[in-house]
């Protein structure tokens, strides 16, 4: 199942990892960093481009210091050139093809994301969006998460198929069992 509308995607990849005590990015995932695997299913995905937000060199980095995922969602949508983005998370690895194409398929203007959950997501990149990041990413003790930017814009949810792919791995603890469940799903596949 191929999306209909053209997207791009923002990786946002470039969070602290603190809880993890490593870069999550850098994370071996089946034998590549953890953010070459994400960018890897965009695009499978279908995504036009991806837009790596990272603050490091060779990627792109946030306009606004220390601002959290909506200073990386701002540049990157600032660079897409489509009307439709999809933004991922790093630390998602379970996330498959099948669930990223699940949001896309929802036919709407608004933002997507899966029930509880808004990170994966799909928002338009529009006029109001980017007014909205701005005014909040200049506001210095403003809410700058994604849930409150998805309920400022509007969104439409929709049931998640494998609710396990959801799972954020921000812990070593939760990287283990990730990397337990992909190995269990190879072999029992």
């Amino acid at each position: 199942m191929t999306p209909t509308r053209p997207f791009s995607c923002i990786l946002l990849a470039g969070g602290k990892s603190s809880r993890m005590g490593q870069d999550k990015a850098e994370l071996n995932w089946h034998g590549q960093p953890l953010w070459q695997h994400m960018k890897a299913l965009a695009t499978a995905a279908g995504a036009r481009e991806v837009i790596v937000s990272r603050n490091a060199s060779g990627f792109v980095p946030d306009r606004y210091a220390a601002a959290g995922p909506l200073a990386g969602i701002e540049v990157g949508l600032s660079r897409s050139r489509d009307d439709r983005v999809l933004v991922l998370a790093i630390d998602t690895p379970l996330l498959s093809v099948t669930d990223i194409q699940q949001l896309l398929a929802v036919n709407t203007n608004k933002a997507v994301c899966f029930t509880g959950h808004p990170l994966p997501c799909v928002l338009p990149n529009s006029l109001t969006v980017h007014r909205y990041l701005q005014r909040v990413l200049k506001q210095a003790g403003s809410n700058r998460s994604v849930q409150a930017l998805l309920s400022a814009i509007g969104y439409e949810s929709c049931q998640p198929n494998h609710v396990k792919a959801l799972q954020n791995t921000n812990t070593p603890a939760e990287w283990q069992q990730a990397l337990h469940h992909a190995a269990k799903e190879f072999f029992d596949g």
